[in-house]
């Protein structure tokens, strides 16, 4: 017998976003990976073999022990590890056994999978409670282990700050590895440092998409499971990597207004200058697709199961789907985030379901993003926001997303009908800029939307008489105005057009 070893961090966003200071977010994000990679083959000592290691990024660990005892020691072991190297983390164990021979390793996966969020709902001991007449730190609420030049900090926060490794997070994700060094005089310490002409900044999540279906197609292999985790981790990387370097001529050669979270599998998370974001991410996600086709990545692809390729239609290559929380600096962080997660769950439900309409569900689902900008101080979740705030009186619906990219070789342009591309909302938001008295009117027609709606329509209409001579500007108005699937894109049009132009510094 075999027995496959699966550990799960929990609460990996919340751990990394305790705090509003980039110093120990960056930290966090270290210790993490390190949880996942060295804690746990330092635990294991002569036990580990890297030819046994399934995955290991992103908060999981898969890997395989030829006997019990090894596996034993691992369950007993590493939640200590883990807990002692991270206070404030805990994670999830589960293991699964199975026969020398099995040929289908997928399924044994799949069971791990199962138990593993079994494994979430067990309650476990933290390890950072304290008295109550302790004193505590003041970012956190922790109790309070050290006091440093800046304050008390807890026994988390320390941890973060011992394995803050600033530079090297931000060179694999700006250049990788075996790029050129990165002078440290670039990087972006402080939040003030990642805002530009206005405050706004956005913390951008991005996804994979269809990824059970990859590994139903590839998992029924060990060695072909590793391989294909080892490729995605890199394609994710040269990605980021891409998508730096596309947009290097707008940032210059000062302070690089980027600051990266999560890097590794198939996630991606970074907190970027707000005008930035939408470019940044679209480059992203363009990059994804063609890196996930080409090498190690695409041979799996290509062959999938018995040598039939993973997706009937012949695309050697993943999608992604992304989030964008438009906030201002002084916004928590942690509230950014889950609301970036959720825009990106939003956009692969959407997508998935204009699949399903055409395709079938068995296609691979497009690439798109959605975003958001908070104007307010309520924090809740975004189908609150979507019934608050992005629904008028009179029923009509301003979230026109999600926005879906041109494939990479630009040969792909079809969008689910209705919908349109990320190139098409920026051509808009420049038009919008450029002709002279339509912004205004179309704020002003929102405005009236929400709660006016016939004066909202007795607005639009003298809107367009008074654009009547122009027909650019008269085109415009009704491509912001017309209504798909009970939606208009004016608002979304408008908000970015805000954030990427508006200068209050």
């Amino acid at each position: 017998m075999k027995y496959l070893y699966g550990a799960a961090v929990q609460g990996i966003q919340n751990f990394i976003f305790q705090t509003d200071r980039l110093r120990d977010v960056a930290g966090a994000s270290e210790l993490v990976a390190h949880i996942c990679t060295k804690a746990f083959s330092t635990m294991l000592g002569k036990r580990w073999k890297e030819s046994n290691q399934i995955i290991s990024a992103a908060g999981n660990i898969k890997y395989v022990f030829n006997n019990e005892s090894d596996c034993q020691y691992a369950v007993r072991h590493f939640p200590m590890t883990v807990m002692t190297t991270a206070p404030g983390i805990t994670v999830s164990q589960a293991v699964v056994a199975f026969a020398e021979d099995e040929k289908d390793f997928c399924k044994i996966v799949f069971e791990l999978e199962d138990k593993l969020r079994t494994g979430r709902n067990l309650p476990s001991l933290p390890v950072t409670v304290g008295l109550l007449g302790m004193e505590r730190s003041r970012h956190t609420g922790l109790p309070a282990v050290e006091d440093m030049k800046d304050g008390l900090i807890d026994a988390s926060t320390k941890a973060k700050q011992d394995k803050c490794n600033t530079r090297g997070l931000c060179q694999k994700s700006f250049f990788g590895d075996d790029g050129p060094a990165l002078d440290p005089k670039r990087i972006a310490y402080e939040v003030e440092d990642i805002t530009g002409r206005n405050d706004w900044i956005a913390v951008i999540h991005a996804d994979g998409n269809s990824l059970g279906q990859v590994v139903q197609a590839v998992g029924h292999d060990p060695e072909c499971f590793r391989r294909f985790s080892k490729a995605l981790d890199a394609a994710t990387v040269r990605a980021a990597n891409g998508a730096f370097k596309a947009i290097s001529e707008r940032i210059g050669d000062g302070i690089i207004p980027i600051r990266p979270v999560v890097l590794g599998g198939d996630d991606m998370t970074v907190i970027i200058r707000g005008d930035l974001a939408i470019p940044y991410v679209t480059e992203y996600l363009k990059r994804f697709e063609q890196y996930t086709g080409e090498g190690e990545m695409g041979k799996i692809l290509a062959q999938g199961r018995q040598g039939k390729g993973v997706f009937p239609e012949g695309k050697n290559h993943l999608s992604a789907c992304a989030g964008i929380a438009f906030v201002k600096s002084s916004y928590p962080f942690h509230y950014a985030y889950q609301l970036a997660e959720q825009l990106c769950e939003e956009s692969k439900r959407v997508a998935k379901q204009a699949l399903a309409e055409t395709d079938g569900r068995k296609a691979l689902c497009k690439s798109c993003l959605m975003f958001h900008k908070v104007e307010d101080s309520f924090v809740t979740s975004y189908a609150d926001i979507v019934r608050r705030v992005l629904m008028t009186d009179a029923g009509k619906s301003l979230k026109f997303g999600p926005y879906y990219i041109n494939s990479y070789d630009l040969s792909a342009t079809d969008v689910p009908e209705g919908s349109i591309t990320i190139d098409r909302l920026l051509e808009l938001c420049d038009r919008l800029g450029s002709e002279e008295g339509v912004k205004t009117g179309i704020r002003r027609w929102l405005t009236l939307l929400h709660n006016y709606d016939g004066r909202a329509g007795q607005h639009l209409q003298r809107l367009l008489k008074n654009n009547k001579e122009n027909s650019s500007a008269s085109q415009l108005i009704a491509q912001l105005t017309q209504t798909h699937h009970g939606a208009v894109a004016a608002y979304d049009v408008l908000t970015l057009f805000t954030i990427m132009n508006q200068e209050t510094k």
